[in-house]
């Protein structure tokens, strides 16, 4: 594969070729809610961005619970240092933010634990504003700007395109960070560590240790997509996580299952080389105060209680178990923390110790995961949209319960292409589309794929966003095709930015992929029949028991925007009379669960006896094709409160919204209020669905 320096003249030359055919996507417009500044410790601000609506159409952003983009300020004798700058929709009031904090003039350092393309707007205002505040005369030393190779090339190849964006480069000093470097702060002997983690998403991480305080600049790392204004518990003047585990847990895991799990090859060693160590013994508040030692004591108990265990309850304080039990290494001489300040969401205090853990748990899971079923996905991204489809793809494939190993064609070599396909049982590839055709990497990514003898037994896909016409997408399919490999989906092309409609399909189209691979592990398991009987035979009593407990026949259905979906459902249960509230289980891996968040709407429609309900099993109890029209074939009108289509042919309907949600094994449970319903035909009753066995539907 060529080496980085050739990808980055590829990247150039088909840009310039393709000015007018694949033109960037137009700005996205967000509506910004607030910049604010908030205390988090003595000596550390926090700068929110707040943005309370869906920001982007990415599968992170699924929960709708909006996000915040964070950037931090510290304060030493002798020094201000900035640690990271936000998407470019805040970049006029956050530059605003930073004057409130500190004069411009007396910012010593910028430390940029991640770049991405779309935050350059922010950097460039900041370094402007910063430029002007010190004069054309200043003979302070120059702002120090501390990044990644990767995000060091980024700056230079941006700020290098215009002359008067060169001369903002001219007048900072670019420190290009390794792993272990120590940024002196200041004349107190304050200090940073900084750590490189890059993954395939991000090859620019790293974060930034401080250990007088005792915190971790975390990047990316411990993010969540949500807004103080959505999470009702917590005060909009407050920084942290108020309510702990029970009011983000969802979101944390939410955003480490979309962004960490496709990429938990390169996650566990970041989370070992990081090293984190909850609960010193004598943590600090918000204030910079020390806690009461009793705290530490109780943390102390509770861990021996569990017997080392990571526990599930919300927390009262950043206090828990003893340092050498949850250092990654087992050392015992890890890095003390009492607050992890990410790039998304809360800053994390009450629940560390919680968070650490499980992010660890999840990132062991997926691990082990790969050792029995795991999915290649190879992509190269021009302006990030390809990737945003490779992230809902390998969401897909996670839930359906096979490991991704996720691979940007731009950074990988030819040898790790091997690896993973020879490793794999699956794969997909993703392309952008420049100047007509597949970027080199892609080329030759494919190229060796084609050349792998194996390779050619393996389920795959092909995807990609374009600007124009998206023939990379064709090309791909085709040179698959042509060397005989065997599809699990339809290609999928993307023109700009992916809708809701778009994530669904590529959710979808990931989970047949994963499908697809469980059945040919399935095939070569010795003495398993796929025949319905067998599988009763083989079921345990308590299986064979489960089966008899029935449930009404009911068609689920709902609406995003231009995504809708719908499915059969016999484990709905009325749950409550006032108000009238009912459960739904729903498994983790079907094409509804995203449109049952919280605050989501749906509708369920109960099918009455006496052919409806074998007309209603013919059209919906079958697999389906990523994108297919589930309801085609049946009449439907719009549900009045929430969009959804009920089924004309129902007997009774209720329009609901979800409340909450709990996970039950690979289920989830869903609790909803019922907000509007109607009985269409007293005399028909309601069709019940029998089970055999209660493994299977």
């Amino acid at each position: 594969m060529s080496v980085p320096s050739a990808m980055r003249r590829e990247r150039l030359i088909t840009a310039q070729s393709t000015a007018v055919q694949a033109a960037p996507p137009p700005p996205e417009v967000v509506k910004v809610d607030s910049v604010t500044a908030h205390k988090v410790v003595s000596g550390v601000h926090l700068i929110r961005g707040n943005c309370a609506s869906r920001l982007k159409y990415e599968v992170e952003y699924n929960l709708k619970r909006g996000t915040t983009d964070n950037s931090y300020i510290l304060q030493a004798p002798g020094a201000a240092v900035l640690i990271d700058v936000p998407f470019e929709a805040f970049a006029d009031e956050f530059v605003s933010s930073v004057k409130t904090l500190t004069p411009l003039s007396e910012l010593t350092h910028v430390i940029l634990t991640h770049l991405d393309p779309k935050s350059i707007l922010s950097l460039e205002a900041l370094l402007a504003a910063v430029m002007q505040a010190r004069g054309p005369d200043s003979s302070a030393s120059p702002l120090q700007v501390v990044l990644s190779n990767p995000s060091a090339r980024l700056m230079q190849s941006t700020f290098g395109e215009k002359p008067e964006k060169s001369a903002l480069l001219s007048s900072v000093q670019m420190v290009v960070a390794r792993s272990g470097l120590k940024v002196p702060i200041g004349t107190a002997g304050e200090e940073l560590e900084l750590l490189l983690l890059p993954t395939p998403r991000w090859p620019d991480m790293m974060t930034a240790y401080h250990p007088g305080k005792r915190l971790v600049f975390s990047s990316k790392l411990f993010s969540a997509h949500v807004a103080p204004s959505v999470a009702a518990s917590e005060n909009m003047d407050n920084a942290h996580d108020v309510g702990g585990w029970e009011v983000y847990g969802e979101d944390w895991r939410h955003y480490f299952e979309c962004m960490l799990s496709p990429q938990a090859r390169q996650a566990l060693p970041a989370l070992e080389k990081l090293d984190l160590v909850p609960g010193p013994a004598q943590p600090l508040d918000q204030q910079g105060r020390v806690f009461s030692p009793l705290w530490y004591e109780l943390g102390e108990w509770l861990f021996k209680l569990v017997g080392g265990k990571k526990k599930r309850t919300a927390q009262a304080a950043p206090t828990l178990a003893p340092a050498a039990a949850l250092t990654g290494n087992g050392s015992g001489n890890g890095r003390p923390v009492i607050g992890l300040l990410p790039m998304h969401g809360p800053v994390v205090m009450s629940a560390v110790t919680q968070l650490v853990c499980e992010y660890r748990s999840w990132a062991e899971a997926q691990v082990k995961a790969a050792s029995t079923a795991c999915a290649a996905v190879l992509y190269a991204s021009a302006y990030g949209n390809t990737a945003a489809l490779a992230q809902a793809i390998s969401r897909g494939i996670t839930k359906a319960g096979v490991a991704v190993d996720m691979l940007n064609l731009e950074t990988e070599s030819i040898e790790d292409v091997s690896r993973a396909i020879n490793s794999g049982k699956g794969f997909i590839i993703g392309s952008p589309t420049l100047g007509g055709h597949m970027p080199t990497q892609v080329q030759v990514a494919l190229g060796a794929i084609i050349r792998e003898r194996e390779a050619k037994q393996l389920p795959c896909g092909v995807f990609g966003s374009f600007g124009w016409s998206g023939e990379a997408v064709d090309e791909m399919d085709q040179r698959l095709k042509d060397a005989g490999f065997q599809f699990a989906f339809s290609p999928i092309r993307v023109k700009f930015r992916p809708t809701a409609k778009d994530l669904q399909l590529c959710e979808e189209s990931g989970r047949e992929l994963a499908l697809a691979i469980k059945r040919k592990i399935k095939a070569k398991e010795a003495s398993v029949s796929s025949l319905g009987d067998s599988k009763v035979a083989l079921a345990s009593a308590p299986t064979l028991a489960m089966g008899r407990v029935v449930g009404s026949l009911t068609v689920l259905t709902a609406k995003d925007e231009d995504n809708s979906s719908a499915m059969l459902a016999s484990w709905v249960s009325q749950a409550s009379f006032n108000p009238p509230g009912l459960t739904v289980s729903i498994k983790k891996d079907r094409a509804m669960e995203p449109l049952l968040i919280v605050g989501g709407k749906f509708a369920i429609s109960t099918v009455p006896e006496g052919g409806a309900d074998r007309l209603v099993m013919k059209r919906l109890a079958r697999t389906f094709q990523p994108g297919e029209d589930r309801l085609a074939g049946l009449e439907t009108v719009e549900g009045e409160l929430t969009g959804a289509p009920v089924l004309k042919v129902a007997n009774a309907f209720l329009e609901c919204q979800v409340v909450s949600r709990m996970e039950a094994g690979d289920h989830w449970l869903v609790y909803a209020n019922v907000l509007s319903g109607k009985v269409v035909n007293e005399e028909a009753q309601t069709a019940v669905h029998h089970r055999k066995v209660g493994n299977h539907y």
